[in-house]
This record gives structure tokens, sequence and C-alpha cells, in this order.
């Protein structure tokens, strides 16, 4: 277990950090449908929590290049690090895009139907990832998933200071929302394209 191995478990602790934050932020108030039925409606968050969210996630996302810039830097490259980074990511953006859809502030950016195509991609990714790297062919992440990742902790760490309660941020959520769908497409269009010879030039 090396130093960059360790600061990836650490993103792990970070985003789980994140998500109890978040979940303990939620206030609920009552809201009657019926004389005899009653369900709960996410009203606000408390800021604190929230706040304390987005500290987490921020230096989770920095330790997302830390680990891998010490990782060639030093060459302590490991099979381990090849699978939980870019699962420690995964993890990280698609969890808090999910945690965040409760939050009615969120969801004035944010839309279900942008979080299923930022989890389709990271599936779709990581089954080629496994099919090329069982070929005996390296398949690391490019720059053009790099930047992906840097426009999601983007859009997200803007979504968390809407829903910490300011709206100074809103325009970086508007932006960040499409500039990293069109790289969440356009990087997963181009691993597939990457992989294409493994994928399709041989029978199944």
């Amino acid at each position: 277990m090396n130093l960059p191995n360790t600061i990836t478990l650490a993103r792990l602790v970070l985003t789980a950090g994140v998500f109890v934050c978040l979940e303990f932020a939620v206030e609920r108030a009552p809201v009657f449908d019926s004389p005899y039925s009653m369900i709960t409606h996410v009203t606000r968050a408390q800021p604190t929590l929230v706040w304390t969210a987005f500290v987490f996630f921020l230096i989770a996302a920095f330790t997302d290049f830390l680990d891998g810039y010490l990782a060639r830097k030093w060459n302590l490259v490991t099979a381990f690090g090849r699978v939980a980074d870019p699962f420690a990511d995964k993890v990280l953006i698609a969890g808090s895009l999910v945690t965040l859809l409760q939050f009615p502030a969120a969801t004035t950016v944010l839309t279900t139907w942008y979080v299923v195509i930022v989890i389709a991609r990271e599936f779709l990714v990581t089954a080629i990832r496994g099919v090329v790297e069982a070929s005996g062919k390296p398949f690391p992440a490019d720059q053009l998933g790099k930047w992906k990742m840097v426009s999601q902790c983007w859009t997200v760490g803007a979504l968390l200071t809407m829903v910490a309660g300011t709206d100074f941020w809103l325009w970086a959520a508007q932006w960040g929302f499409w500039v990293s769908l069109l790289l969440t497409v356009v990087s997963g269009v181009n691993y597939v394209w990457k992989a294409r010879t493994i994928l399709f030039g041989g029978a199944r």
C-alpha cells in the first residue's frame, strides 16, 4: 500500500463524508395530500452541513489529481491503483449527483436524465476498460476523460453552493451542466472508438 493508493482510499472516506453531511442536512416538512395521508417533502438544507460537504468534496476532487500525479512521478502505478482510482472517481461524482437530486435548489439545474447519462457512460467505459485490459492492453484515462472529470467536479461544486443557500454560482452550475454533459458523451464515444478494434474486430 503506497502513498498514492492511500490517497485514493482517503478519497473514498471523504466521499462518504460528503454523503453523510448531505443526508443529515436535509430538512423535511409534512405535506398532507388527503385528510388521512401524509408524506414528507424536502424544503431546505442545513447550510453548515452543506458547506462541510462542499469542503469534503473539494478535497476529494483534489486528491483525484494528486494520487495520479504522485503515482506517475514516483513510478508507483499498481493494478490496485488502476482499479481503485477510477472507482473512487465514479463513486464521488455519481453518488454526489444522485444525492443532490433530493434538493429542490439543485434540481433547478440538475435533471434526472443528466444523472442517468453520467452513470450510463461510467458503466460503459468500465466495461470497455475491462474488455481491453483483459486482452493484455492498457487502457488508461485520456485527456478528454480528465477534462470530463474536471467539468463534472465544477458542476457538483457549484450545485452544492446553491443547496447551501447562495445563487451566486448559478451561472457556474448552468455552464458546468452543459459543458460536462457534452464532455461526458464525447469522451464516452471516444473510448468506444479507441477500443473499436477489440470490440468489433472479432467474432463473439
